[in-house]
């Protein structure tokens, strides 16, 4: 899947703070080796979550929304750390 650009606004940013992460560990996760699978509890048609490693070796659940003028631009909603579930799944898909 294309995930050219990532899009925060200050209101994810702000979020992302109060969960310890900061923009740039949610550019390594998409630049490094992740997965990429439909939101199961979508707010948006079309919303995906990233799961991968940041090079500090913690592994997030970053939840995108597709940007419907580009298709390769995502806004960032939110993000933590990935569950156990999450980072099972991460494992066996990658």
């Amino acid at each position: 899947m294309l995930i050219a650009v990532l899009l925060f606004s200050e209101t994810t940013v702000e979020k992302l703070a109060g969960h310890a992460i900061n923009p740039e560990e949610v550019r390594q996760v998409n630049d490094g080796d992740r997965i990429v699978i439909r939101n199961p509890r979508p707010r948006v048609v079309g919303s995906v979550l990233m799961v991968g490693p940041t090079h500090g070796g913690r592994i997030l659940t970053v939840v995108l929304n597709p940007e419907p003028a580009d298709p390769g631009a995502w806004h960032v909603r939110t993000a933590w750390d990935a569950s156990t579930a999450q980072i099972s799944r991460y494992h066996r898909d990658r």
